[in-house]
């Protein structure tokens, strides 16, 4: 019996293939899910302020958006009752990071509970504005530094993640595409979150699916029962699944479930 599905949001439950909307067979399978009694739960990279409206709020049949948001690769996790799960980076590592960017010259990205905000305008900032359809606004990040922050996003290429590694031995260092890397607190992640989440609800691991395509998914794939990986994922997250189904606009979600008897 599953009674929790995680899902990633970009290149999961939505893509630029979709109009970054979720496709209607997704969201037919998710508010049968709901009905079936398995609580629907956001497992992303993304901040709170930065989830899309139809994330955020829900859709016909699924009113009041999903039933839980693991947040900024789990550091940040709540639902409708408030905020169950809060670990956010130690000022002293953040420091150390911003001051490791100032002398990189890489732009970051800081997200804290009020949203993201970017160092600088390079050109990979200005992908991923245009990947997410979101605008970053631009910000003193010392100044950000003084309250928590949960995540920092790198705008390195991948050849740089070990030595960011060497770096920051204090934090993880994770990647959805090749524009960034993600990096979170030792003691936060993905499956940290998802952990949360269960021991919240009263869910045991034995009890979860997992949908994702990135490569901080991976971690999240291999903790729950069923790790699902989309057929638009990289090849790292599909190593890591126990299943592989179709693209997010191939209805690879309703499909998947469908496989292993969750919806009809």
């Amino acid at each position: 019996m599953i009674k929790a599905a995680f899902f990633d949001i970009d290149g999961t439950l939505l893509s630029p293939e979709t109009d970054r909307v979720i496709p209607q067979g997704t969201k037919d399978a998710l508010v049968e899910l709901r009905r079936r009694g398995v609580k629907c739960i956001i497992c992303t990279g993304r901040p709170r302020a930065q989830l899309p409206w139809c994330i955020r709020d829900g859709f016909s049949g699924f009113e009041g958006g999903f039933d839980s948001y693991i947040t900024m690769t789990g550091s940040l996790c709540y639902d409708a009752d408030g905020v169950y799960a809060d670990t956010p980076i130690d000022h002293e590592v953040s420091s150390r990071f911003i001051e490791l960017a100032s002398r990189g010259g890489f732009d970051i990205l800081v997200l804290n509970r009020e949203g993201s905000f970017a160092s600088g305008h390079g050109r990979g900032m200005l992908d991923l504005e245009e990947m997410v359809a979101f605008k970053y606004p631009d910000a003193d990040i010392r100044e950000l530094a003084k309250k928590p922050i949960y995540q920092f996003c790198a705008f390195v290429p991948p050849e740089q993640d070990d030595d960011l590694r060497r770096a920051m031995p204090d934090c993880i260092i994770t990647r959805w595409c090749d524009i960034f890397c993600d990096i979170v607190p030792s003691n936060s992640s993905k499956p940290v979150g998802i952990k949360a989440a269960l021991a919240h609800y009263g869910i045991s691991r034995d009890e979860t699916i997992a949908f994702g395509d990135g490569g901080n998914d991976v971690t999240m794939l291999q903790y729950v029962r069923i790790g699902v990986a989309m057929g638009n994922g990289n090849p790292e997250t599909k190593r890591a699944a126990d299943f592989i189904t179709d693209d997010v606009q191939n209805d690879g979600i309703p499909k998947a479930l469908r496989r292993f008897g969750l919806i009809d």
